[in-house]
Order: structure tokens, then sequence, then C-alpha cells
């Protein structure tokens, strides 16, 4: 009565001898099958225990936690393979699940406001912006706002 070696670890039997575990599973010595990895976990081909699978590397916008990927929140980013999200430098801001400073951006400015390359400005005396503008709109002619006007309704002839 033939019969095969045990297997090492990394393989379990097969009728016609000792295979090689796939990709996501394991074995010990002996096996005679492999175990899959736990949920949101990989390993190579030939791995011989669950010490072995690990969570896959996570993608941008994403960080690695005890628990697998999470998604990085507002105001942050990430690259791919990321343990940490980054915040957006100061007064700008993204979406959760940004994936470079790139996707951070200033703040649509408030009424009264517009987007400088710095950041928001106030507009100055008559002139008007609603919120989101780039620029300022003066008043028409022969009245006048204060600086941080928000509307055109903001701008009255001058007292005699």
């Amino acid at each position: 009565d033939c019969a095969f070696a045990p297997c090492s670890g990394g393989e379990y039997m097969t009728d016609s001898g000792c295979q090689q575990c796939g990709e996501n599973t394991f074995s010990g010595a002996g096996a005679s099958s492999c175990t899959s990895c736990p949920d949101g976990k990989v390993s190579a081909a030939g791995s011989t225990s669950a010490g072995d699978c690990a969570f896959a590397p996570c993608s941008g916008g994403e960080y690695m936690t005890d628990s697998g990927c999470q998604q990085c929140g507002e105001n942050t980013f990430s690259g791919a393979g990321a343990s940490s999200c980054t915040s957006c430098p100061d007064g700008k801001v993204s979406a959760a699940g940004s994936t470079s400073a790139g996707d951070c951006a200033f703040a649509p400015c408030s009424g009264g406001e517009y987007m400088t390359d710095s950041g928001c400005q106030q507009c100055g005396e008559n002139t008007f912006s609603g919120a989101g503008a780039s620029s300022c709109t003066s008043c028409p002619d022969g009245k006048v706002s204060a600086a941080g006007s928000t509307s055109a309704g903001d701008c009255a002839f001058a007292p005699c």
C-alpha cells in the first residue's frame, strides 16, 4: 500500500499528490484542503497560515484600519496604499474619498465676497456679489453700496 508523504505547509493532498494552495488561501503541513483567508484579506499562493492573510492595500481616497479600508472624510485625501488621510491645506475643502491635494479647493465664497487665488475676499464699496462669485459686480451708475454687499438691491442712490 503506497501513500504519499504528508504535504508541506501551503499545500494540500489530492488523489495525485500535493498541490499548492491558491491565492487567498492557506494550509498547514499535512492538510487535506486549503482554508480561505478571512473576508477582505488576501494572500499569495502557497501561504502557510492565517497570519499570511492581510488586507489588500487601500485604494486612493481610503486608509487602512485594523478592520480594513475606510474612506477618508471630508476635507482630507489619500493616495493608494495609505495608512492615514492628509488634511487639505488651510481654508480648502474636499469631498469624502478625495485622492489628492488637487481635490482640495477653497470653499465657495459667501455673498459679498469673491474668489481669488488665495481664497475669498470681501467686495469693495459700490460693488456686490452673490454666493459662489468669482468677481464683484459694480452697482448701477449713480448708486453706491457698502463693502460686502450681497445683491443689486444693496445698491442705492447716495443721499444728497
